[in-house]
């Protein structure tokens, strides 16, 4: 397998899954670095490509992250790995204002198939704010059907397309985009990290074994 880095917008996204491959043990022959990009487009491609500069990223990307679902059932802490990125807006979403489709073209993922209990795959669009209304959202859901809402994965994903290097990404669900998103997200934060932690464990463990 060689190396694998796994990327979070903040150390609190990674701290299960450092404690669950350390009560477990580390995987044979595989080295394992954890990267905090920072949260939000803007500084994590900031943070992300000095990161690059200083030390080009040699191994499997996997970027992890929580996320809000749009236009289909919110079961907290459910699982899904990004089958493209997006850009979108509640403003394009309203028609409020344009934006040329070959300004920021969709990014397919490296997505990770063939593993029992693989997340199902969905678009992931990255929007310039947290959506907390319920018109955005629906505007939202028009617009891109169904998805996952999260700050960071198209600026990360466009970074490194800019360095022909592949990514895959697994989110784990903390709210309903609407109203009530923020709420959502404080409450059940620590279980998404935690059923992504495990996740991401047994994926590994079946990825190494070759099962």
């Amino acid at each position: 397998m060689g190396k694998m880095i796994f990327l979070a917008a903040i150390e609190d996204e990674l701290i299960p899954l450092k404690s669950c491959l350390k009560q477990q043990g580390a995987l044979k022959g595989v080295e394992i670095e954890f990267i905090e990009s920072g949260a939000g487009v803007i500084d994590s491609i900031i943070k992300l490509s000095k990161q690059i500069e200083l030390s080009p990223i040699m191994g499997r990307v996997i970027l992890l992250g929580s996320a809000g679902i749009i236009g289909k059932k919110f079961v907290p802490g459910d699982l899904y790995q990004a089958s493209v990125f997006r850009w979108g807006s509640v403003g394009l979403a309203l028609g409020q204002g344009y934006l040329p489709k070959s300004l920021y073209s969709d990014i397919p993922a490296w997505v990770i198939r063939g593993f029992s209990h693989c997340p199902e795959e969905i678009p992931v669009i990255t929007t310039p704010e947290i959506t907390s209304d319920e018109k955005g959202a629906y505007a939202l859901e028009k617009r891109y059907g169904i998805c996952l809402e999260n700050l960071e994965a198209y600026g990360i994903a466009s970074l490194f397309k800019s360095y022909n290097l592949p990514i895959s990404a697994f989110f784990s669900v903390t709210n309903r985009v609407g109203g009530e998103s923020h709420q959502q997200y404080l409450k059940y934060r620590q279980l998404a990290w935690a059923n992504l932690a495990k996740a991401v464990r047994s994926i590994l463990e079946r990825w190494h074994d070759g099962r």
